[in-house]
């Protein structure tokens, strides 16, 4: 199985196996990843796919966030740290991979320090209000759930993508 079909494959959910019970339609399987203490989960029908970090050919003159480009089946991919973006301390010595999001000319890729983990949220998880984010990053998480005490936000990934585009036009 590729890694990008095992990330995007259905969670099972199984009655019984939590103490809360949901209706079908009322449970949202989301697959999330974090940057520091940010969970951000990935777009339900969107393409992802995980893997170590291949050698980026980095980009003389740019912003120090934008790591630089791989080489994805034939098409070129930016690398973003998203830690160095959001100003967020991290030991850069565990263990990374890089999470590349979309396909095509759409895909990026996001450095990061954990897993993402499959997640379940039902409609009494949803945030009726956003906390304070980043700026940069605000625009482009229009929701958010909690579960187990870590928020959890909708994380629209290609008009973040467009927008750090845009800022490195400047």
């Amino acid at each position: 199985m590729k890694p990008s079909q095992a990330l995007n494959r259905p969670l099972i959910y199984h009655i019984g196996d939590n103490t809360d019970t949901y209706e079908e339609d009322e449970v949202t399987r989301r697959l999330g990843f974090r940057i520091g203490n940010l969970g951000l989960l990935i777009a339900q029908r969107a393409v992802s796919e995980l893997s170590d970090i291949p050698q980026i050919c980095s980009l003389p003159f740019t912003a120090s966030w934008l790591l630089g480009l791989i080489n994805l089946r034939g098409n070129l991919v930016p690398v973003f740290d998203l830690f160095n973006l959001l100003q967020f301390q991290i030991d850069k010595k565990k263990n990374q991979k890089l999470l590349i999001l979309d396909q095509g000319e759409s895909a990026g890729g996001i450095i990061i320090h954990q897993l993402p983990e499959h997640l379940s949220f039902s409609v009494n998880d949803s945030l009726s209000s956003l906390p304070p984010l980043p700026d940069i990053i605000q625009p482009y998480t229009t929701s958010g759930y909690e579960k187990n005490n870590q928020l959890w936000f909708n994380f629209e990934h290609i008009a973040f993508f467009k927008s750090l585009a845009t800022k490195l036009k400047m």
